[in-house]
């Protein structure tokens, strides 16, 4: 079978797509398929490296962190089209979305789409269910899922957030994976002691754990706003966030204000290598965001053996169960009391540790890879029960209606 995958972000950029697009080639290669991947360069020139086509791009001022790219004709994309993918999976919704529906068109393959992201709150954050809004994140969607023979998306709220979009789309629910390799690894005392230094931190014994972007959506400040009376029933409790992004200074500042300096501590940017030696530190990984589809963060702290501590959101349906690999929380009573019941309960913390090594099995890079190839067979031989593929809206011309 030969698998083209397309999405503006792959190794250059640092998230949960490029990381999902990565595991996907990187397993269909070590199992034998061949495989192209179409996505965007960090520059403005394109480049091959291999099997990877990079396109010449620009920073998209609008959304922080992502690149666009204006170029609509390549030679590379003869090359991809003269190769004659049997199928192309398309993971984002801009500039290599249209280029892929151009090689599609020209060697009739199919296109299977991945949903990631839930852009409306994205943009507009609690804005997204006012009517407008929702109207225009429809019709957003039927332009930039159109051509696509069947939508896939990482969890069941993402599935019931595009089917308001697509009411009569075929969509497939399979949850994303990750390598196991990049977090099944010891960190040594040595290192430990040497990263708790680096921030100012005597021991892990009661450190918390985030990994994310440091952007609103995530909702960092709120755990930050509780972390006050978590320290007041436990005052050697420490919060150590890793991550980036545009939100860091003010939450720094809200840092300083709380008068949490050297309690709540920010490690920055960690490079992906090194991700895992800080899920390694902690006691629990903790999120409040409830912005995800299916995020890999909660796999990788699995997989790191730490419980998690998450608010109420449908995405942690099938992956966190409140009371076997960690606790769910909807107040702040409900955060403070259930993050100190897990501190100071070694025994029980070693419980919920191993029911999320246990739970992170079924998130492997290779089953995620497994599902996705029986789709793209489905989609080949016609043999998925499908409603209606998402109407291509573009004329004689190639331009969209």
């Amino acid at each position: 079978m030969k698998i083209l995958l397309a999405s503006d972000s792959y190794k250059f950029l640092t998230n949960g797509v490029s990381n999902v697009v990565i595991a996907l080639a990187e397993r269909y290669r070590i199992e034998g398929y061949d495989v192209k991947v179409l996505t965007l360069s960090d520059t403005k020139e394109s480049f091959k490296d291999g099997d990877d086509y990079y396109i010449s791009s620009f920073n998209f001022i609008l959304y922080p962190d992502t690149r666009q790219s204006l170029v609509r004709h390549h030679p590379y994309f003869d090359e991809i089209i003269e190769w004659k993918p049997d199928i192309i999976h398309v993971h984002t919704e801009g500039s290599i979305a249209n280029m892929a529906r151009s090689i599609a068109k020209a060697t009739d393959a199919p296109i299977v789409m991945t949903m990631h992201t839930d852009y409306a709150k994205y943009a507009f954050h609690d804005l997204s269910t006012v009517p407008p809004v929702k109207m225009a994140a429809k019709i957003g969607s039927m332009i930039v899922y159109r051509g696509s023979q069947v939508m896939t998306v990482p969890s069941e709220k993402a599935r019931d957030l595009l089917r308001g979009y697509l009411p009569s789309s075929p969509i497939e629910v399979i949850p994303n994976g990750i390598k196991p390799e990049r977090f099944l690894k010891e960190l040594s005392d040595e290192e430990k002691r040497g990263i708790l230094q680096k921030y100012g931190l005597k021991d892990d014994s009661k450190l918390l754990i985030i990994v994310s972007r440091i952007s609103a959506e995530k909702n960092l400040r709120e755990i930050i706003e509780y972390f006050p009376e978590l320290l007041e029933r436990e005052p050697e409790t420490r919060l150590l966030i890793a991550g980036s992004g545009p939100d860091e200074e003010h939450l720094e500042k809200l840092v300083r204000k709380l008068d949490l300096e050297g309690k709540v501590v920010f490690a920055g940017r960690v490079h992906p290598d090194e991700v895992y030696k800080y899920y390694k530190l902690g006691k629990a990984f903790l999120s409040a965001s409830t912005f995800e589809m299916h995020s890999l963060t909660y796999l990788e702290a699995m997989m790191c053996g730490l419980p998690l501590i998450c608010r109420d959101d449908p995405c942690l349906k099938g992956v966190l169960e409140d009371g076997y690999n960690g606790y769910i929380y909807s107040t702040k009573e409900e955060f403070v009391e259930k993050t100190l019941r897990l501190l100071r309960d070694k025994n029980l913390r070693d419980q919920l540790a191993e029911n999320s090594l246990k739970r992170s099995e079924e998130f492997s890079d290779t089953e995620f890879a497994h599902r996705m190839l029986d789709l793209y067979e489905k989609v080949i031989n016609g043999t998925l029960p499908l409603e209606e593929s998402v109407p291509d809206t573009e004329n004689e011309d190639g331009e969209s209606n």
